[in-house]
């Protein structure tokens, strides 16, 4: 057989171009036939010509099943996962039209697991010396970027896996409003492929009004409610299961009443108004000093100085600049 002998495609019969030829394992594809396959299928040099034609007729019984494919939500950025709940299936393009693409449809059932991952990407920052050359810092400093990706494994007869990135624009650190974004898609999606999200709700998360976001996979809660599974109990009643106390007898484990403003756990001494410090009497702090959640804690006095900033990774006080002086992370 010839080096240049003209081949035919084993699918449709046409004549196969001289760069054009998708080899099977017994036999020759052409490359419009190939483009027919599932864009999440690989291992075609493996597979056999009947193996071929019978993903070519799934997918041509897929293209007729999207016609009654009803995408009630849309999840992800640039590849996005489509979920007809009426259904319990998805589809994932990154196509709008996700018709004219032949988007395979998978039933949530055939989802084995459903994860992402988080890659920090770090490149070192240099500076030009005197003869304009690159010269690292000292000590060096970095700049990060955060990539999220979806890894979706499903029981198909044509593809295992589904992989895509789900940051379309990647964050430049963990603790910034852009990356709990991203993180929060990310966990919606996992938890409705795997199954734990109840079908027809907004989402496990990124469906919900804001400060409603009761947990993956877990039904709505009205404000006030977050009481981990326990029944709506009127304000004042956040007990943990105990019975309602009038106002002032919250103590847990039922104290007894005492005067309004001398509800200290454990009975405190009654402090003058201003000056009730909560839970063991930590030193008073102005008003605007309190630390924030997940900031360091500043000793009482030791705030860092004017236009100094704490570090988000190392938590170190820096007078100024823009990265830190103990681990070189850049300021937030």
């Amino acid at each position: 057989m010839g080096l240049f002998e003209k081949k035919y495609c084993d699918i449709c019969g046409e004549k196969i171009g001289l760069l054009g030829n998708k080899k099977l394992e017994d036999g020759n594809m052409c490359g419009k036939c190939a483009a027919k396959l599932s864009p999440f299928f690989r291992g075609r040099k493996k597979s056999t010509l009947d193996e071929i034609k019978a993903q070519l007729s799934y997918r041509e019984q897929n293209r007729q099943n999207l016609n009654c494919f009803n995408a009630t939500r849309v999840l992800g950025n640039d590849t996005k996962v489509y979920i007809d709940d009426s259904q319990a299936k998805f589809l994932v393009s990154r196509k709008s039209d996700y018709r004219t693409e032949n988007a395979d449809i998978i039933e949530i059932a055939q989802v084995s697991s459903a994860r992402y991952e988080v890659e920090e990407h770090k490149h070192e920052i240099y500076r030009k010396d005197s003869e304009g050359r690159n010269e690292s810092y000292n000590p060096p400093r970095y700049e990060y970027t955060y990539e999220i990706t979806i890894y979706i494994n499903v029981n198909s007869p044509y593809f295992s896996e589904i992989e895509f990135e789900l940051t379309d624009r990647r964050p430049e650190s963990r603790y910034t409003e852009e990356f709990r974004r991203y993180e929060q898609q990310a966990n919606e999606i996992v938890t409705v492929l795997n199954g734990n999200a109840p079908m027809g709700n907004m989402g496990a998360m990124g469906g919900m009004a804001y400060g409603q976001q009761q947990g993956y996979g877990q039904p709505q809660q009205p404000y006030g409610q977050q009481g981990f599974g326990q029944p709506q109990q009127p304000y004042g009643q956040q007990g943990f299961g105990q019975p309602q106390q009038p106002y002032g007898q919250q103590g847990y484990g039922q104290q007894p009443q005492q005067p309004y403003g001398q509800q200290g756990y454990g009975q405190q001494p009654q402090q003058p108004y201003g000056q009730q410090q909560g839970y063991g009497q930590q030193p008073q702090q102005q008003y605007g000093q309190q630390q924030g959640y997940g900031q360091p804690q500043q000793q009482y006095g030791q705030q860092p100085q004017q236009g100094g900033w704490v570090c988000q990774s190392c938590g170190a006080n820096n007078p100024g600049g823009k990265f830190c002086q103990s681990c070189g992370a850049p300021k937030n």
